[in-house]
């Protein structure tokens, strides 16, 4: 009989997490959210990495296009 476990560890190199949501409109059905996860060696590592990439999300529109994509309810 033979014992072929295998096991593997998921590590981070990374100490500090910060996630935050960026939210779109104020309506109740007039509201898009996009949540944000960055990773970072220490905490002012971890906060530019948020910064860049919040100011990329608005700088590009991905926030517009999110809002434009609707659902067509056709299936292909």
């Amino acid at each position: 009989m033979t014992d072929d476990t295998t096991h593997q560890v998921n590590e981070s190199a990374d100490k500090v997490v910060l996630t935050t949501k960026i939210k779109r409109g104020s309506g109740t059905r007039d509201q898009d959210s996009i949540k944000v996860k960055v990773k970072g060696d220490d905490p002012m590592d971890a906060a530019v990495k948020l910064d860049r990439t919040v100011n990329a999300i608005l700088e590009n529109g991905t926030a517009e296009t999110l809002r434009g994509t609707q659902p067509s309810g056709e299936s292909e």
